[in-house]
């Protein structure tokens, strides 16, 4: 899968929440044997996406969502 932005990072307690984010998105992708294009199409456009993650702050307290906003593709 490929992100744009490639990661995503709470700015407050300099925390990646990257591994969220994918996790989230492919949850909601169908399972897929062989993700490859039949001959002649043009490679799949870029999907838009929005989540909500949870950024564990630091020392276990501040615990906070955070919507994470960007495009995918596979």
């Amino acid at each position: 899968m490929q992100l744009d932005p490639q990661t995503f990072t709470c700015r407050e307690h300099d925390v990646d929440l990257t591994g969220q984010v994918t996790d989230i998105l492919d949850d909601d992708l169908p399972p897929v044997a062989y993700d490859r294009l039949p001959l002649g199409r043009a490679a799949a456009r870029p999907r838009p996406f929005e989540v909500t993650v949870t950024c564990p702050g630091t020392g276990g307290s501040g615990a906070h969502d955070l919507v994470c906003a960007g495009t995918f593709s596979r």
